[in-house]
């Protein structure tokens, strides 16, 4: 009887363990599933964890709590061991109601879908792939979650393959990661950075369903390789895409003016998904193909969404109201403060016009000095460009944060 009593003590003591968690105050690992997971942390535990490891799965009821009392302190939530294969949709209004959080996102090993606004909750963040590579919600947010995101493959994750690259208007130490296939033949995510030139590499056949999708490519053009086959669901949906004025670049010119836009050398056009340019980039920006082409492209699904299909060969012609950029001028000086950004300009400036990411003309008015203040609570997120115009037929573009 003693000796069934020790082993029924023992049990009891094992369920216990397997129901609460273990580690020091701040790197916590709890296994969840069968009770609510703020009943598997100590108050103290709640208080000071920065590190958050979860195996079994996690109840409706978790996220919440995770969101409203854990997200604001942890540094780390790791999911790889979780049961977890969906990540769970997020109402816009919780979103809104609560302010973002950095953390640092290790998803589960089977994970297959993140919901809608999932990563809205969350802010310059690391999403770290430790499986298979996921498919992304919808976001409803502002700006849209993926503005800053930067996605990571674990270090013994062998199922894809990163390529760095050099952006090419930047300094050489500032690079940009792709994720492909271990063939190289589909892109599932690429890492942008703030503004610059971004290529698909050629022999990529697929982009995968969603790898675009909610990101903005600020001040960027986006260039899709000729050995493109197929975009996958949703792949650019709610993505912006914006080019700065005078942006010069090889191996494309300038555009001279104040067009977003992407450049496809496919000839035949690559095969879409459901939604792939809905609401996105191509509704209010140039599509780019070869000229031989155009036709093609006008009357395909989908791509025949953007405001024109214009030739690549042509793309150094310039509107005659527009006034090109003369390169190696620098006619404004840019100084912040906390509250303000002083502009000085170094030639005469004629007038001021400011745009939201969207391409939205927000305002446009004269400027009678030589310098001017701009109020941060002036600005909209995430951020405003500013275009000014000068006397000398010059055209300069800067981007101001609030």
């Amino acid at each position: 009887m003693k000796t069934l009593l020790i082993i029924w003590m023992c049990l009891c003591t094992g369920l216990c363990m397997a129901q609460t968690s273990v580690g020091d105050g701040t790197h916590v690992t709890v296994h969840a599933g069968e009770n609510p997971l703020e009943t598997l942390l100590t108050e103290e535990q709640k208080q000071s964890v920065t590190h958050l490891t979860v195996t079994g799965t996690l109840l409706d009821t978790d996220y919440t709590f995770l969101r409203d009392r854990l997200y604001g302190q942890l540094d780390t939530l790791n999911l790889r061991a979780a049961n977890i294969d969906t990540l769970p949709d997020i109402r816009t209004e919780d979103i809104w109601a609560s302010s973002p959080n950095k953390i640092h996102l290790i998803l589960p090993l089977n994970i297959e879908h993140l919901g809608t606004n999932f990563l809205s909750q969350f802010s310059g963040y690391n999403i770290e792939v430790t499986g298979n590579f996921p498919t992304f919600g919808a976001s409803f947010s502002t700006p849209p979650y993926s503005y800053g995101i930067k996605v990571l493959l674990s270090e013994d994750n062998f199922s894809y393959k990163t390529k760095i690259s050099k952006t090419p208007d930047k300094v050489p130490e500032t690079y940009y990661s792709s994720i492909y296939s271990l063939d190289e033949e589909t892109l599932y995510y690429m890492n942008i950075d703030d503004g610059g030139e971004y290529t698909i590499k050629e022999g990529t056949k697929v982009i995968h369903g969603t790898a675009f999708r909610n990101l903005i490519l600020t001040m960027s053009k986006l260039i899709l390789p000729a050995s493109l086959d197929s975009i996958g669901d949703y792949a650019f949906e709610h993505t912006l895409c914006l080019m700065p004025v005078g942006y010069v670049n090889k191996p494309y010119p300038t555009l001279g003016h104040w067009e977003p836009g992407i450049i496809c050398e496919a000839i035949e056009p690559p095969k879409l998904g459901k939604d792939v340019f809905k609401e996105s980039v191509l509704m209010f920006s140039y599509l780019y193909v070869h000229e031989a082409c155009i036709e093609r492209y006008k009357q395909a699904d989908g791509w025949n969404s953007a405001i024109e299909v214009r030739a690549i060969e042509k793309m150094g012609d310039y509107p005659h109201s527009v006034l090109p950029l003369k390169k190696g001028e620098e006619n404004i000086s840019v100084t912040t403060t906390p509250d303000s950004y002083e502009l000085t300009f170094g030639q005469k400036p004629l007038y001021m016009e400011m745009y939201n990411t969207n391409g939205v003309l927000l305002t446009k008015h004269p400027i009678e000095s030589s310098s001017l203040s701009i109020d941060r609570n002036r600005l909209v997120t995430p951020c405003t460009i500013v275009c000014v115009h000068f006397t000398n037929g010059t055209t300069e573009t800067v981007k101001l944060i609030p």
